[in-house]
């Protein structure tokens, strides 16, 4: 399965971690057009919380993704938590 990786904040991933958080909002900008064109559902989705080498990180699977034009964001629908890296820097 391919593996889109991209950076979030660490409130967010905490929630998608905790499974409060089922949909990952990115903005309809060139950027995000041209990577979501390379992926087609169920793809991963690998979420690093930083630039460090030791950030916390967690995959997860996308199993829809929905273009909403009316609020201008991509809404990636998360399925399950494949893995979690130093998910104890989340606390």
């Amino acid at each position: 399965m391919k593996t889109l990786t991209t950076t979030i904040k660490r409130p967010y991933l905490r929630e998608i971690v905790a499974g409060t958080k089922k949909i990952e909002y990115r903005q309809i900008k060139p950027y995000w057009e041209k990577q979501l064109a390379n992926y087609e559902p169920p793809f991963l989705l690998r979420l690093i919380n930083g630039r460090r080498k030791d950030a916390p990180e967690a995959t997860i699977e996308v199993v829809h993704v929905e273009k909403n034009e009316r609020t201008g964001f991509y809404e990636l629908h998360l399925g399950r938590v494949i893995d979690v890296q130093r998910g104890e820097m989340l606390r």
